[in-house]
């Protein structure tokens, strides 16, 4: 275990490895980026980095991207098939929760973009959220697929530049300024729609007649 740790901080060790994954070509690449959505703990930047590293920028772009959306829509629809009903069962008399995943349901394609788009929100929670509140398969993989085109983007802009990082420290506080922003300003427009819901909700249950005893 040791001399293997010892092996894994030679420069000859990661050559090696490389080497291999371009000789697997896109098998590799798109399985290396499917890996996160079934295992969250795994960071997708690890291989998003690999891939860029051994294919160059753009092609382990979208392996990259390939793998990552086609990994989270195996889960989604997992999900969809055995928990949701289930589910449902369970939040249908939690009238806060209903609320938040009717929403997430009638809004569909806009939550799940926007929770697509930052980088460091584990696919599953994002595939199991949309799952368990019955999005539509189309509004759920277009999300999804726009929404990873722009995080997978920034993934691999950040894995290919690592040294340059290093080096240019301000470079690497401006990207990592503008990503949380953006991830600030979606989970806002976020909160807002789901505020307004909640409202809107409120407002058509006070209309309702109340029934006679």
């Amino acid at each position: 275990m040791i001399d293997w740790l010892k092996e894994l901080m030679t420069l000859g060790y990661w050559t090696n490895m490389l080497d291999q994954i371009r000789e697997i070509g896109i098998f590799a690449g798109v399985g290396l980026a499917m890996i996160e959505a079934f295992f969250p703990p795994l960071p997708l930047i690890l291989f998003v980095t690999i891939n860029v590293t051994a294919f160059g920028f753009w092609t382990g772009y979208m392996y990259s991207w390939l793998g990552s959306c086609i990994g989270s829509i195996i889960v989604f629809l997992v999900i969809k098939r055995f928990g949701q009903k289930r589910f449902q069962q369970k939040i249908a008399h939690n009238e806060k929760i209903f609320n938040i995943f009717r929403w997430i349901k009638e809004k569909g394609f806009t939550p799940v973009f926007f929770l697509h788009t930052f980088p460091f929100t584990p696919s599953i929670v994002v595939c199991g959220l949309a799952a368990l509140a019955g999005i539509k398969n189309r509004e759920y993989i277009s999300g999804l697929v726009l929404g990873k085109l722009l995080m997978i983007f920034s993934l691999s802009f950040i894995g290919f530049n690592v040294r340059a990082f290093v080096e240019q420290p301000l470079k690497s506080i401006i990207l990592i300024s503008a990503t949380l922003a953006i991830s600030l300003i979606g989970k806002k427009i976020i909160k807002i729609c789901e505020k307004k819901f909640e409202k809107k909700e409120q407002a058509k249950n006070k209309k309702l007649p109340v029934k006679a005893a």
